[in-house]
């Protein structure tokens, strides 16, 4: 038994033997990787098995890291004149100094003046208009939420369609809100319009920078004006007889704030009137103008059904004085004795006065009836009025100009103040022309 045992034993450790000798030499029993190409890379990890330059490609794209100058970018690998532009997509692969040509006019952006405009590429001549015009242009601030909410807070009574309203709100809020400081142009101290509605006041262009922005914000194309000496706005496509009754409209209400009163006053009453009785309607003892009325028209007419005497006079002091008999300094306008009806106009009367009703009967009381109106000129019409008004022909739609200057009673469309050449430039195009009335060159 234990001879066979032996035999067993040996005959499996030879076959052991056997086999180990026909599958590798090595010794030490462990398994060898394969590197073909002696790059330091087993080919199972090896993108380039057969390439020792080569062993990964980290965006797939068929070339070797080594050699891939956007190794993340599958969609480039070369970059012939090293501009950081991948051939693929640089439009100019041969030249570093460009990679777009964003309106495809064959001009790389770099060089090409206007990269968005395929009609144009070269940089227009050196223009001292421009020059001058550019930072005044920068300033605008034609797409602002805050500006936007601002100018829609001011136009809250004009109707959504109603151009001549929203030009003359905003420029009557600039007239009456904004101070305007007297100043030589100087485009280094200029402000950005959220800077003058913070302060409140500002030089004739940094009001003009502001008013124009607001126009624009709610979508009215307007022009910067440009004189020698100073800079104004101009709004486009506008009805010129519109806008001067919406003006002349505001301006009436200013005047009328300021006087207290409506500068048309009707008077329709029919009354018992007593023996010996004086009646007065008319502007009270030292009540005056001021400044803003030029003159008050009377117009009258007046019936009753026995005789009365009618005065029209200037004053309440002639009123005073007919009623104290004092008529050595009673000076009537015009005047009616014992009549049954007047009618008339006293036109230009330069101080506040007023119509005088007397009844000279000691013994009937008569029935009368008034009819009168009294108009007060407005002094603003001396200077700003419908014929003043300048309008400019562009493109078959009127144009005028807004003056920031002017003061509380300026009206748009007045421009007579303005000396010199006037020169409108648009505010996103930069094209620019010369004004003169009623067309342009």
């Amino acid at each position: 038994m234990k001879k066979i045992v032996v035999i067993l034993i040996c005959v499996v450790v030879s076959s052991l033997g056997c086999l180990s000798g026909c599958t590798d030499n090595d010794t030490s029993g462990t398994y060898k990787q394969i590197d073909s190409d002696g790059d330091g890379y087993d080919n199972a990890v090896d993108a380039f098995p057969s390439n020792s330059s080569e062993w990964r490609d980290s965006d797939g794209d068929g070339a070797g890291d080594n050699s891939d100058e956007f190794p993340n970018d599958a969609n480039e690998t070369l970059d012939s004149d090293g501009d950081g532009c991948g051939d693929n997509s640089d439009a100019f692969p041969s030249n570093p100094g460009e990679c777009l040509d964003s309106d495809g006019d064959g001009v790389g952006d770099n060089s090409d003046f206007f990269p968005y405009d395929e009609t144009r590429w070269e940089q227009p001549v050196l223009d001292p208009f421009l020059t001058r015009a550019t930072p005044f242009i920068q300033k605008l601030m034609l797409d602002n939420d805050k500006l936007r909410t601002y100018a829609n807070t001011v136009l809250n009574g004009c109707d959504t369609s109603d151009v001549e309203c929203k030009v003359n709100a905003l420029y009557r809020d600039v007239l009456m809100n904004y101070t305007w400081v007297a100043a030589p142009m100087d485009s280094e101290t200029l402000q950005t319009p959220l800077e003058v509605i913070q302060g409140k006041e500002g030089t004739c262009e940094d009001l003009s920078v502001l008013l124009c922005s607001l126009l624009n914000n709610v979508g009215i194309l307007s022009y910067l004006i440009f004189t020698e000496t100073h800079v104004y706005v101009m709004t486009y496509n506008v009805s010129v007889n519109e806008l001067w009754d919406v003006a002349e409209h505001s301006l009436i209400r200013q005047v009328e704030g300021v006087f207290g009163e409506p500068l048309s006053q009707p008077v329709q009453q029919t009354f018992p009137f007593a023996p010996r009785q004086i009646v007065y309607v008319g502007g009270l003892e030292g009540q005056t103008f001021g400044d803003i009325i030029d003159y008050l028209t009377i117009d009258y007419t007046m019936t009753s059904d026995r005789p009365i005497d009618v005065f029209v006079v200037d004053s309440y002091a002639e009123y005073i004085a007919f009623n104290t008999s004092d008529f050595a300094n009673f000076n009537p306008l015009q005047e009616y004795i014992q009549v049954t009806n007047a009618s008339g106009t006293s036109p230009h009367v330069d101080t506040y006065g007023g119509i005088i009703l007397f009844n000279n009967n000691n013994s009937h009381t008569t029935t009368v009836t008034v009819d009168l109106r009294f108009t007060f000129k407005a002094s603003f019409y001396t200077t700003y009025n419908e014929n003043a008004l300048t309008a400019y022909d562009i493109s078959g739609k009127d144009a005028v100009l807004l003056d920031p200057t002017l003061g509380e009673y300026g009206f748009p469309g007045y421009d007579a103040g303005i000396v010199g050449t006037k020169t409108a430039i648009h505010p996103t195009t930069m094209e620019y022309f010369t004004l003169q009335a009623g067309q342009v060159t």
